[in-house]
């Protein structure tokens, strides 16, 4: 059987929806979804946040998993101004993509009006055992130990 070397996943996130969550939920939806960093970047922005919800879930979609499965903690979109964003991944979502034989991903992140999305394409490449560096994070999204 030939194996799949492009896997892609894409989510669209409604930004209106994840407001009202995080004014009823509060803080510990909040720490229970995005890393300190993320809220950091993000820096209280509803859009900005739901790009990054919308990457985790393209991303486990492209690992073709889902919450329950990978914990959205273990899944870090990195981000600093000028620079395209990129994934961290960690635990339980470094654990699938070691499985699926991923090594890289590419993630592009937009949001406008009422909706954030975002695309994730995981690469792997057949008869290749994926590497894991420690403290590799290479600029398209590298995985991470």
């Amino acid at each position: 059987m030939k194996q799949v070397r492009l896997r892609a996943g894409v989510d669209l996130v409604n930004i209106r929806e994840l407001a009202d969550m995080l004014e009823t939920s509060g803080p510990s939806f909040i720490d229970s979804c995005w890393t300190g960093d993320e809220q950091a970047y993000c820096n209280g922005s509803v859009a900005r946040l739901a790009a990054r919800w919308a990457a985790k879930e393209a991303t486990m979609k492209s690992l073709g998993h889902g919450i329950g499965e990978i914990d959205p903690l273990d899944i870090e979109v990195v981000a600093h101004e000028g620079r395209p964003p990129r994934l961290c991944l960690r635990g339980t979502a470094q654990a699938r993509a070691y499985e699926a034989g991923v090594y890289e991903f590419a993630l592009s992140l937009s949001h406008e009006g009422d909706f954030a999305i975002a695309f994730v394409v995981a690469d792997n490449i057949p008869d290749c055992t994926p590497y894991l560096v420690k403290g590799n994070r290479r600029a398209h999204g590298g995985l991470s130990a």
